[in-house]
């Protein structure tokens, strides 16, 4: 028996279905697999309805940066199976009849296989959000066999093994006094900021800082600006409690207040100042002089997200903004994610005097995100030395890495213009003209991926149109000859797809 489907009365639904459809290469599924089963499920869900009309294996295989032989076998497999029909001089199409037993998928039986539990007993299976190694050149990745494991350790059982009462008792809001006062002496050190350990909040990371910033700073309606491309979490962290964001393109020097305009009532600006992300500029001191006029003028405020200024591989780590500022109108946040190791989650955030009883109060009422179990070790490790020691030995290797990628670029001639960076744990790597006739930078990411490099596009960082073709190519976190050997594959693959 067969069962008899709706006429499709919208191409736009089949376009929508077809639009929704996406490939994840870091499955052990193979691509070929993972059509077929959003194609099957697509069309027996009624997503996609009888007669609707398949793109050409050509078209989709470029939409989704996978080969044309992929798309083709997976349509020959809906074919065998029932769901799709080739249709003489026309193209594949969605069966108008399917058979009956394939229809008995019922919401009921889908909502109970969604909801089964992963088992250790299902051998062969493995769940989807299992780890998986970094890859060259992945933004933000770092090599964990540099992270200082044995003092780690002997600091964290040292902390815990008979702890003092203040541990085991009610945590104070603000964070680990120890480390406080460990950070106000790094941030003396490291980057001219003189503050009280009393200004200093820990935090859980960026996302935590903001939505104090976003509660007790900024009021719902208010509208910020932010540097375009830039971080987009940090986007999403200010809208999401009710602040409007203004993007504001960047340039070789940075975030330019210029290109506002003088009618805008904006009540502060989030900035990249000592490195922007991801471009990589830094901002000129006449800038940061007028930002700081700026905001003193108005009554607003400065966020200063320093994410990793101490990997400056000429000369001192410049000073930061917040201590330029002579008003009491920059908000310091610093992470140890791009120095120890992200899943640390501890952040920290510096304070003008004037938040903190409101910022105390919030977080009686919230409560804490920073975890107190790492911050003891945290703090002896910054004030025995070590943390100052650890940053040395990674800016030494960090340098040797880029340089290691840049002497090896050779290869990408009349491909990428990659320049080197005096800071910095990635570098922005432009198509050529001629290669930009040819791909966008999404598209020669999902050709990367299939090789096996992982890049980012540039294009992901802009809130509204982008205006630069690009890759960003993390160096950190991969050995020199692994930097080496993914040129290479980068260089090949992206001649084979031009």
């Amino acid at each position: 028996m067969t069962i008899k489907i709706e006429p499709l009365r919208n191409a736009k639904s089949a376009s929508a279905a077809i639009a929704a459809l996406s490939v994840d290469r870091l499955l052990e599924q193979s691509l070929q697999h993972q059509l077929v089963r959003q194609i099957r499920q697509f069309i027996l869900s009624g997503r996609l309805h009888q007669g609707a009309r398949m793109p050409s294996t050509r078209g989709l295989a470029q939409e989704l940066g996978v080969s044309r032989i992929t798309v083709a076998l997976a349509y020959d497999q809906l074919a065998s199976e029932g769901y799709m029909e080739a249709r003489r001089g026309s193209g594949m199409y969605v069966c108008s009849t399917l058979p009956d037993d394939v229809l008995k998928v019922t919401k009921e039986d889908r909502s109970r296989k969604r909801l089964r539990p992963f088992l250790a007993s299902d051998e062969g299976v493995e769940p989807r959000f299992e780890p998986r190694a970094h890859r060259p050149f992945q933004v933000g990745a770092l090599d964990p066999e540099l992270f200082p494991h044995a003092t780690w350790s002997r600091l964290l059982a040292r902390a815990w093994r008979n702890p003092v009462p203040a541990l085991t008792g009610a945590p104070d809001s603000f964070g680990w006094r120890p480390l406080r006062n460990a950070i106000a002496r790094h941030l003396a050190e490291w980057r001219d900021i003189d503050c009280d350990s009393a200004q200093i909040v820990v935090t859980s990371g960026t996302a935590d800082a903001l939505d104090i910033i976003g509660r007790c700073v900024f009021a719902r309606g208010d509208t910020v600006l932010v540097e375009d491309p830039g971080y987009a979490p940090m986007r999403f962290g200010l809208e999401k409690n009710g602040i409007g964001v203004l993007p504001v393109r960047v340039d070789d020097e940075g975030f330019d207040l210029d290109a506002v305009g003088p009618r805008l009532k904006a009540k502060g600006a989030v900035l990249t100042p000592s490195r922007q992300f991801p471009l990589g500029a830094t901002l000129t001191l006449t800038r940061r002089l007028k930002l700081l006029d700026w905001v003193a003028r108005t009554g607003g405020y400065l966020i200063e997200d320093d994410f990793d200024s101490e990997y400056r591989y000429r000369g001192a780590p410049l000073p930061a903004l917040m201590s330029l500022d002579r008003h009491e109108r920059v908000i310091y946040l610093g992470s140890f994610s791009k120095i120890l190791s992200p899943t640390l989650r501890i952040g920290f955030m510096v304070l003008p005097a004037l938040f903190l009883d409101e910022v105390r109060a919030y977080l009686r009422l919230r409560g804490v995100a920073a975890s107190l179990v790492a911050q003891p070790a945290l703090a002896e490790f910054m004030l025995s030395g070590d943390l100052a020691v650890h940053i040395r030995r990674t800016r030494r290797l960090y340098a040797q890495r880029q340089e290691a990628l840049v002497s090896s670029a050779s290869v990408l001639d009349g491909l990428l213009e990659i320049v080197p960076s005096t800071a910095g744990m990635h570098l922005v790597a432009d198509l050529v003209p001629r290669l930009r006739k040819q791909m966008t930078d999404r598209a020669a990411t999902r050709l990367a991926a299939e090789a096996g490099v992982v890049v980012r596009p540039l294009a992901d960082f802009f809130a509204g149109q982008p205006d630069r073709s690009a890759l960003l190519l993390g160096f950190a976190g991969f050995g020199e000859d692994e930097l080496r050997r993914s040129v290479r594959v980068l260089a090949e693959t992206l001649r084979r797809g031009s």
